[in-house]
């Protein structure tokens, strides 16, 4: 028997089930992400009872207890991984793969956000502005998007490694992450590494994940360039965990089409 378990793999394909643990050790509260930033479709005109919400890039569903008691979900990732973990929690409406670079869903949402990063993901700037352009067909009047980056260019530290873990099933589980810039992308390693309790081998994953690295003004220039003058377009320094927010409301006079 080996006396550790190693592998490489794209983002989240072998650590899905490993995500949520990690990120509650690091204190991640998706409950107070939401209310930081409910207060921005507070006045689109919908109740709880009649919101659509779109969650665009849901992972394993992280925020959806959070988000429902705004509207009814549909959760859209392109990590089936992922996806069967968001299934699991039983809250969203719809659960569906997808991806954000040809998003048809034949139906229109009052709120549309894609929270933690999942933007970042696209190759390029140009890919950036059509998925924003998809995000606007699927809206209705009056309706928001809310895009939270991986992070502001001119928010990047120098280089470090971050280490985080916890307990998991029995035993411990370790991720480690390094990242450094290459031009207009953050490149990050992360190692997993599981040990579970005896007799189980341990088990180390590799991932590289690579996102865009672009300044707050480079979101603003491309969102106006995808989604026109229909829209009131703003970046908010904060957004739910300090990273900032690109916010997007549909004027009363523009609608999206199927």
């Amino acid at each position: 028997m080996p006396d550790v378990f190693s592998e490489s793999s794209r983002p989240y394909q072998a650590t899905a089930e490993w995500y949520d643990a990690i990120y509650q050790a690091r204190g991640r509260d998706c409950q107070r992400e939401i209310e930081r930033i409910a207060s921005f479709w507070a006045g689109d005109g919908r109740t709880p009872a009649t919101r659509r919400i779109l969650d665009i890039g849901c992972g394993t569903g992280a925020h959806f207890e959070a988000l429902a008691s705004h509207g009814t979900i549909t959760g859209v990732d392109r990590s089936e991984e992922m996806l069967v973990i968001a299934r699991r929690r039983r809250i969203a409406e719809t659960v569906v793969r997808g991806d954000l670079r040809a998003l048809s869903l034949e139906r229109r949402f009052d709120l549309i956000v894609s929270l933690f990063g999942a933007f970042g993901y696209l190759p390029d700037r140009e890919t950036l502005r059509v998925a924003m352009s998809g995000l606007a067909r699927h809206l209705h009047s009056r309706g928001s998007i809310l895009i939270e980056p991986p992070l502001f260019a001119e928010r990047f530290e120098p280089p470090r490694e971050d280490v985080v873990s916890t307990g998991f099933e029995g035993g411990t589980l370790t991720r480690t992450a390094r990242a450094e810039r290459s031009g207009d992308a953050l490149k990050i390693e992360f190692e997993w590494v599981h040990r579970p309790g005896p007799p189980g081998v341990p088990r180390t994953v590799t991932e590289v994940h690579r996102m865009l690295l672009l300044p707050s003004e480079v979101w603003l220039e491309e969102a106006r360039k995808a989604l026109g003058d229909g829209f009131q377009i703003s970046i908010e320094r904060d957004g739910p965990i300090g990273r900032g927010l690109l916010r997007a409301v549909r004027k009363d006079d523009a609608n999206g089409s199927d």
